[in-house]
C-alpha cells in the first residue's frame, strides 16, 4: 500500500495543539459510534506522534479520516485487539476530560511548583529534546538499520531473538519488549523459582551466590556501562580519583540488572556504596530518557515525511522509574546530594529549603555524647526524622528537588513517608499509582529499617508495579508491552543493602526479587563477635529443641518459664544484678506481662520507655534493688544505655546486630565496681536451629554449623 500523501511540516503551534488534544482520555465516552478499534487507535495516537499512515492535517472541514472537534486525522493502520489493551480497558475507569490532573501530595505535603508549571516545563523539555536529538537520530537510524529490516523468510519469534542479541547494552536488552520462546521460558522459571545456584569467587565482597535463570551463569561485564555524561561528575564525587575497587565490583553486579542483596554494609564503606547505587540509578534514568528522545525524534521525522515509524515503546504508565528507600532524612540528604551532582555535572547543590529540612544544620554530631559508640554517632548524626518523601526530576542538564511525585524521575522516601500516601485498605484518600512503573527499587540500611517497622517495607513491595487506577495522561502507544501484560515485576531490579542478613531480608529476596536476569546474594565470612569480647566471662550457648518454625516462639517461651525464670527468682534472693536481653519486641511484651502476673521484682526498658524510667531502672539494678531488668534490642539501638552493675546476662534471643552482643558483655567488665569478681560474671544465650544467621555472626562462619547441627546442645566459650 503506497504511503499517504505527504502533508506540510508541522509547526510548533501545530504540535502544541496536537498535544492539547492528546490530553483527552482515550477511554472516555466520546460517542456510541466509537468501537474498541477506534479507542485503541486514539490511545495509540494520543501524543500527536502516533503510528499513522500519513501526518495529521489541522485543516477543518471534510476529511476521509476520523475527526474530532475540527481535528482531522487520516485513517490509521488497522489495529489489532491484544488482550493487554482489553485488560486495561476493563481496569481503567473513564476519566473526565481535563488538561491538568491532580496528583498525590508531594514531599511533606507541599509542592514547590504547581502541576501546570511542571507540565509546561516538561513540554518545553520535550520540545528542546527533539531538536537536540535530530542530528543524533540520523546516525542512530544508520546504526540500527539492520535491526529494523526484517527478512521475509524469518519468523517473528526468530526476529525478536536476533534483535535482542544485537543489543550491546544490558539495560536496553533488559527493558526491550521480547516475545521469544526464550523469554517465556525465563518468565516461567522465575515464576516457579527454578534457579541454578552458582558460587562466585568474590575476594573483595565476600561470599556470593548467583541464582541463575535458564542456565545463564555468570555473564561478562556490561560493554556499555556508564553514560558519558556521568564520567566527569563521578570523578568529582570521588575527589578526582577513579572509581574505587568496591564501587567497580558493586556496579558490575548492579549493571547486569540482577536483583542484588549485599549484606556487608559498614560506615567505612558507606560513601562507596551510596555512590555506586546513586550512579547506577542516574545511569538508568539517563539511558531511558535518551531512548525516549531518540524515539521522539524518529516519530517527529516520520510525521514530517508522512511515513510509519513503527512501534516505539519506551515508557511506563507513570514517570517515576527509580525508588530509593532510606530510614532517616540524614541518609536522604547524602543520597539526593549525590544524585544532584551526578545530574548537574558535579555542581554543588543550591536548595536552601532542602538543606534546611534535610541537612545537618542544628543536628551537629557534637550534640551526641562522645561516650556513645562510633556507629551510633554516625547513624544518628543529623536529622533522623523517619517520615519523608521527596521527588527528584531530571531537567535538561541539572536536577530539581521537591517535584510532585508523578513528575519525578526518582523518588527518595522512607517507608513511613510512603505509607502516609499509599494508606491502608479502606482508606478514602490513598494513592499508589506513582509506584506502577518503578523499574528499580533500592533499599539501603535495611538493618536500621528493621529497627523501625518492617511491615511498612513489606507494604511498599506489595504495591509496586500494580496496574494504575487512572491513566494519568500516559501515551498508551509508547507503553512497553510487558507493562501492559502485567510482567513488570519480572523487569524490576531490586537492590537490598544491609549490615547483615536477616529472615525478613531473606523473605524479600525469596518472594519479591523476581528479575528475569536472576539474582545474587552477597555476604561476608564472619570471624565471630565472640572474638571481640574482652571481659573474662563464661559464655554458654544452649540450643533449644524446636519441632517446627511455627512453634519456635512458643517453645522458647516455655523453656524460659520452666527453666530460666525459676533460676532468676532463686538468684534474686542473692545476686540481683541480672539483665535479660530480648531481640523481638513481641517476645519482650510477652515476658513483661508474664513477670507482672508473677509479681516479680523487675523493670522493663524498651524503646518506648522515658529517659527517667530508664535511668531509675539502671540505678536500681546497680544498687541491687531489682531482681532483673528486661532490655529490648530496639532500646539498645536507639539509646545505647551504659548499664552498670551487670553480673549475669541472659540472652532470651540473640541480637540481630553482632556488635550488640560484644558491647553488652564488655559492659560487664567496664561498668562494674571493683568488688565484682570474674567468677560472679556469667552469660547464657538461648538459640534454635532457625537462628542460623544470628549464630553465624556471633560465633563465626566456621563454628556455626557445629552449634546448629552438632550432637551436643550446649557449648561454652571462655
Amino acid at each position: 500500500m503506497p504511503p499517504a500523501k505527504k502533508s506540510r511540516k508541522l509547526s510548533r503551534k501545530d504540535l502544541n495543539q496536537l498535544k492539547e488534544y492528546g490530553e483527552l482520555d482515550p477511554f472516555s465516552n466520546l460517542g456510541e459510534e466509537n468501537d474498541l478499534d477506534d479507542l485503541i487507535s486514539k490511545a495509540i495516537s494520543r501524543s500527536g506522534y502516533g503510528r499513522l499512515t500519513g501526518a495529521p492535517s489541522l485543516s477543518k472541514g471534510k476529511s476521509k479520516g476520523h475527526s474530532h472537534r475540527g481535528l482531522a486525522i487520516s485513517k490509521p493502520l488497522k489495529a489489532s485487539r491484544p488482550d493487554a489493551y482489553s485488560k486495561l480497558l476493563n481496569s481503567l475507569p473513564a476519566a473526565p476530560v481535563t488538561t491538568a490532573k491532580r496528583g498525590v501530595a508531594t514531599s511533606d505535603d507541599e509542592a514547590e511548583e504547581s502541576d501546570n508549571d511542571a507540565r509546561m516545563d516538561e513540554d518545553e523539555e520535550d520540545t528542546a529534546a527533539v531538536s537536540d536529538v535530530e542530528a543524533e537520530y540520523e546516525v542512530d537510524e544508520v546504526e540500527h538499520g539492520a535491526e529494523e529490516s526484517e527478512s521475509e523468510g524469518e519468523s517473528e519469534d526468530d526476529t525478536d531473538v536476533a534483535n535482542n542479541s544485537a543489543i550491546k547494552d544490558y539495560m536496553e536488552k533488559h527493558v526491550a519488549d521480547d516475545d521469544s520462546s526464550l523469554m517465556h521460558r525465563r518468565l516461567a522459571a522465575v515464576a516457579q523459582k527454578e534457579y541454578t545456584q552458582v558460587a562466585v569467587d568474590e575476594p573483595l565482597l565476600g561470599q556470593a551466590v548467583l541464582y541463575s535463570v535458564d542456565g545463564q551463569g555468570v555473564r561478562p561485564p556490561n560493554p556499555n556501562t556508564i553514560n558519558p555524561r556521568l564520567a566527569k561528575p563521578l570523578r568529582k564525587l570521588n575527589d578526582g580519583q577513579d572509581p574505587s575497587a568496591l564501587q567497580q565490583r558493586l556496579l558490575g553486579w548492579f549493571d547486569q540488572y540482577l536483583d542484588v542483596v549485599y549484606a556487608d554494609r559498614s560506615f567505612d564503606k558507606e560513601d562507596d556504596i551510596t555512590t555506586a547505587y546513586a550512579l547506577h540509578a542516574m545511569n538508568h534514568v539517563l539511558k531511558s530518557k535518551d531512548l525516549e528522545r531518540r524515539n521522539k525524534a524518529r516519530l517527529s521525522k516520520a510525521h514530517a515525511e508522512g511515513t510509519d515509524a513503527g512501534e516505539l515503546r519506551d515508557q511506563g504508565f507513570t514517570r517515576p522509574r527509580v525508588l530509593i528507600v532510606l530510614p532517616f532524612r540524614n541518609s536522604a540528604y547524602k543520597v539526593v546530594e549525590k544524585l544532584y551532582k551526578l545530574a548537574s555535572g558535579g555542581q554543588e547543590m543550591s536548595a536552601p529549603r532542602f538543606v534546611k529540612e534535610y541537612g545537618p544544620a542544628g543536628y551537629e554530631e557534637s550534640v551526641i555524647s562522645k561516650r556513645k559508640p562510633d556507629d551510633f554517632r554516625k547513624t544518628f548524626a543529623g536529622n533522623i526524622d523517619d517520615g519523608f518523601r521527596i521527588g527528584v526530576q531530571l531537567y535538561r542538564k541539572t536536577a530539581r528537588v521537591y517535584t510532585e511525585l508523578y513528575h519525578s524521575d526518582i523518588i527518595v522516601a522512607s517507608p513511613l513517608g510512603l505509607r502516609m500516601v499509599t494508606g491502608s485498605e479502606g482508606d478514602e484518600r490513598r494513592d499508589f499509582d506513582f509506584l506502577s512503573s518503578i523499574e528499580m527499587v533500592i533499599v539501603d540500611q535495611c538493618d536500621a529499617l528493621l529497627m523501625q517497622n518492617w511491615e511498612h517495607v513489606s507494604h511498599v513491595f506489595s504495591h509496586l508495579n500494580l496496574t494504575p487506577k487512572k491513566d494519568h495522561g500516559c501515551d498508551f502507544s509508547r507503553i512497553r508491552q510487558w507493562y501492559l501484560e502485567g510482567t513488570a515485576p519480572h523487569r524490576r531490579q531490586t537492590i537490598l543493602i544491609s549490615e547483615y542478613m536477616t529472615p525478613e531480608i531473606q523473605a524479600v529476596f525469596n518472594n519479591n526479587c523476581r528479575s528475569i536476569e536472576g539474582k545474587v546474594r552477597i555476604k561476608p565470612v564472619y570471624p565471630g563477635a565472640v572474638t571481640d569480647v574482652v571481659a573474662q566471662v563464661s559464655q554458654v550457648f544452649k540450643r533449644l529443641s524446636v519441632k517446627r518454625l511455627q512453634s519456635a516462639a512458643d517453645d522458647r517461651f516455655a523453656h524460659f518459664t520452666d527453666t530460666v525464670f525459676p533460676e532468676l527468682e532463686k538468684a534474686a534472693t542473692g545476686d540481683k544484678h541480672t539483665l535479660v536481653f530480648v531481640s523481638s519486641y513481641f517476645d519482650f511484651v510477652r515476658i513483661r506481662n508474664y513477670c507482672r502476673d508473677k509479681s516479680c521484682s523487675f523493670a522493663a526498658i524498651s524503646e518506648y520507655s522515658t529517659m527517667s524510667e530508664a535511668m531509675s531502672a539502671r540505678r536500681s539494678l546497680y544498687a541491687g534493688e531489682l531482681g532483673f531488668i528486661l532490655y529490648s534490642e530496639r532500646a539498645h539501638f536507639y539509646h545505647r544505655y551504659p548499664i552498670k552493675g551487670i553480673h549475669r546476662l541472659v540472652f532470651y534471643s540473640l541480637p540481630e546486630h553482632p556488635l550488640f552482643y560484644t558491647e553488652l558483655l564488655n559492659l560487664m567488665l567496664t561498668s562494674n565496681d571493683e568488688t565484682a569478681s570474674p567468677e560472679l560474671l556469667s552469660c547464657t544465650a538461648l538459640y534454635t536451629k532457625y537462628d542460623q544467621l544470628k549464630v553465624e555472626r556471633i560465633v563465626g562462619s566456621r563454628l556455626a554449623s557445629q552449634l546448629l547441627t552438632g550432637e551436643r546442645s550446649q557449648f561454652t566459650f571462655a
